[in-house]
């Protein structure tokens, strides 16, 4: 599955009539939109709230296609069940103010400035939530972020999923994304034994992660700054040096924005033996390509003819 344009607004025959406002007050809750909503105003990531924690791998655009395209699995959202826009316009959004199919869950959505998808996705339903506008209808949840002006009323986020599905993504973002969870399971994917570094051997040097496979061992590192240029050689020299201190038969493995890094760099992480991952390759382990051994092959090859 991708993201692309094809969204398609519901089938006419399907609609029913519906209102925003709480015919019962206070609004009924199942016990999974209870949870669903806990989960937005208190504890998803990134968010202004005393128990939230922040979470690198959400923020990174590199990941947001990946990660979102996970999330639609969860709340079974196809391709054209999702739109993501500058602005939306009446057009785009009268089809469904009075009228919507509840077998049909549909998301659109604008994003602000640098904002990734999944952070757009909690922060509209999170205002929708907060606002009051809502509600469940044939056990969907519907909802708009908007913000009423004295004549016009700007709508900025569209949503109708099944609440038992949206805890599902919740539950994802909540507890299998954030970027050592991740890079775990795409080592996983591929036949890794993958454990804690620091459970395994003590040096001055953090590494986060311990990986091994058939006889191979690894000490892994993740990088997930956010650098304004690219690294400097001082960078570079600092971790050759802690890199150092590993002990034999471990080879590091380093994963970065593989943008950050000029070809100078690369090259004398490469000449120390060092493995370079960025977000393409932990895509493609995700898939179950081991891109660890197509690395060491590739460099086995290239060094017997040298």
């Amino acid at each position: 599955m991708e993201l692309t344009e094809k969204f398609e607004f519901d089938p006419p025959d399907n609609k029913i009539e519906y209102s925003i406002k709480h015919k019962d007050i206070p609004l009924q809750l199942s016990d999974e939109l209870r949870e669903a909503i806990y989960y937005l105003l208190w504890y998803v990531p990134n968010i202004k709230s005393e128990q939230s924690q922040h979470n690198e791998l959400l923020l990174n655009p590199r990941y947001d296609d990946f990660i979102f395209i996970e999330l639609m699995k969860k709340m079974k959202l196809k391709d054209e069940d999702v739109l993501f826009t500058d602005e939306i316009s009446d057009e785009l959004i009268k089809p469904f103010l009075d009228k919507i199919c509840t077998k049909c869950p549909k998301i659109i959505m604008t994003l602000a400035n640098g904002e990734t998808k999944t952070m757009a996705l909690l922060r509209h339903i999170r205002n929708a939530i907060a606002h009051g506008n809502f509600n469940v209808i044939d056990n969907i949840l519907v909802g708009f972020d908007l913000q009423r002006y004295e004549e016009t009323t700007e709508y900025r986020g569209f949503f109708k999923i099944n609440p038992s599905n949206l805890l599902k993504a919740l539950r994802n973002i909540l507890f299998d994304f954030n970027s050592q969870k991740f890079i775990t399971k795409a080592f996983q994917q591929n036949g890794y034994y993958i454990a804690s570094f620091q459970e395994k051997y003590e040096k001055s040097h953090e590494f986060e992660l311990f990986a091994k496979k058939n006889d191979k061992k690894y000490a892994i590192d993740i990088k997930n700054y956010d650098y304004e240029k690219v690294v400097d050689k001082n960078f570079i020299k600092e971790l050759l040096d802690q890199y150092e201190e590993l002990m034999d038969g471990i080879t590091p493995l380093l994963i970065i924005n593989t943008s950050y890094l000029d070809e100078e760099s690369k090259e004398e992480l490469l000449d120390h033996e060092v493995i370079i991952l960025d977000v393409k390759n932990i895509k493609k382990m995700m898939a179950g390509r081991d891109m660890v051994s197509e690395i060491e092959r590739a460099r086995k090859i290239k060094n017997s003819f040298e």
